[in-house]
Formats: C-alpha cells, sequence, structure tokens
C-alpha cells in the first residue's frame, strides 16, 4: 500500500508540474495549478510523516517555496517545489528500503 501511495504521489506531482508548465486559459489556471501541487506535497509529507520517514527539511522547503509563489517568484518558487518533491520521493524511497534494517555482526 505504501508504494502504491508513493506511486500515486508521483504521478499527481508529474501531472501538477505539468500543468503549471502549460499555457492556461486563465489567469487563476496558474494559481489553481500551484494549489495543487501544494496540497500534492503537503499530502505526501502527512504520510512520510505517518511513517515517520519525513526528511528534516522538506517542510521548510515547502514553505519557502509557497513564500516565493506569492512574493511572485514563480522561478524560484518551481526550484524549491521540485526539490521538495524529489525529497518526498526519495524519503519514501529510503524508508521502504531499510524498513526492516537490522545491525549486521
Amino acid at each position: 500500500m505504501k508504494r502504491s501511495l508513493l506511486a500515486a504521489f508521483v504521478a499527481t506531482s508529474i501531472f501538477t508540474v505539468s500543468a503549471c508548465a502549460s499555457p492556461g486559459s486563465s489567469a487563476k489556471a496558474p494559481d489553481d495549478a500551484w494549489a495543487k501541487q501544494v496540497a500534492t506535497a503537503t499530502a505526501g509529507i502527512k504520510a512520510l510523516k505517518k511513517e515517520d520517514a519525513l526528511w528534516r527539511d522538506t517542510h521548510k522547503f515547502l514553505k519557502k517555496a509557497d513564500k516565493a509563489y506569492k512574493a511572485g517568484d514563480k522561478k524560484k518558487a518551481n526550484k524549491l517545489m521540485k526539490k521538495v518533491n524529489s525529497q518526498i520521493k526519495l524519503a519514501g524511497l529510503q524508508h521502504e528500503s531499510q524498513k526492516n534494517a537490522k545491525p549486521q555482526f
């Protein structure tokens, strides 16, 4: 189930990134796409936090990305959001690969 959750998150994050990059028909479309990206990232963070697999700075990067977007620096916001999505994906993969880790003697 965790892998399916991770796969669903990756698929939706790719969709929202592509939706954010595509030209919208209204001025509200980029804001809606950004809101979807933030909601998806927040859901991924909550899922990782539930499994105690969240990396330390992921939430901080999300806050900085949102702040940059609201300030109008979309290039910085997109760069930080890519970092957030990457950290969420990698933290999920790390959790999956190391959940049964034991000391080796």
